[in-house]
């Protein structure tokens, strides 16, 4: 489970706006001047993030909550969102030199034509089970209260 310590700054019906404030460790790491990763964290370190997340622990405005998602979920999300253009863009290359027409210029037409639609399969992925709750992060437990009073999140 991947965790995030956030507060509670809207409560509406029974959810709850959590605000979280993104962390690097980067500052620690051998390889953050040449890192991608390490670029990224220096843009957005320090800003604010707000999540949805259903409000099972009855938090008032203030608290501070630890909210998680489980790993193989966001391990999933990644290769969707990643992977699922590239196959596409390559397939469609693929097939246009072997069947269709050998010129480059076709070639990398429908190689971008394949990223595009690469691109809308993921947001319609998207969009179809953005209400679905098992993709959502779920509260875990109010801070300083210990595990036993914690919401079981696995289900």
């Amino acid at each position: 489970m991947l965790e995030e310590t956030g507060v509670v700054v809207v409560i509406d019906n029974d959810q709850a706006w959590v605000q979280t404030i993104r962390k690097s460790a980067c500052s620690s790491c051998e390889a953050k001047s040449g890192c991608g990763q390490g670029v990224l964290a220096r843009m957005s370190d320090g800003k604010a993030n707000q999540v949805l997340v259903n409000n099972s622990l009855d938090l008032a405005v203030g608290d501070e909550v630890l909210i998680g998602i489980p790993e193989d979920l966001l391990i999933k999300a990644s290769l969707m969102v990643y992977l699922l253009p590239l196959l596409a863009m390559i397939v469609a290359a693929s097939a246009t030199e072997k069947w269709l027409a050998p010129g480059d210029g076709w070639v990398a037409l429908a190689g971008g034509t394949g990223l595009a639609v690469g691109f809308l399969m993921v947001k319609w992925y998207s969009s179809f089970h953005n209400s679905n709750p098992k993709f959502c992060p779920k509260m875990i437990r109010k801070k300083g209260l210990d595990p036993i009073h914690s919401v079981d999140v696995t289900t």
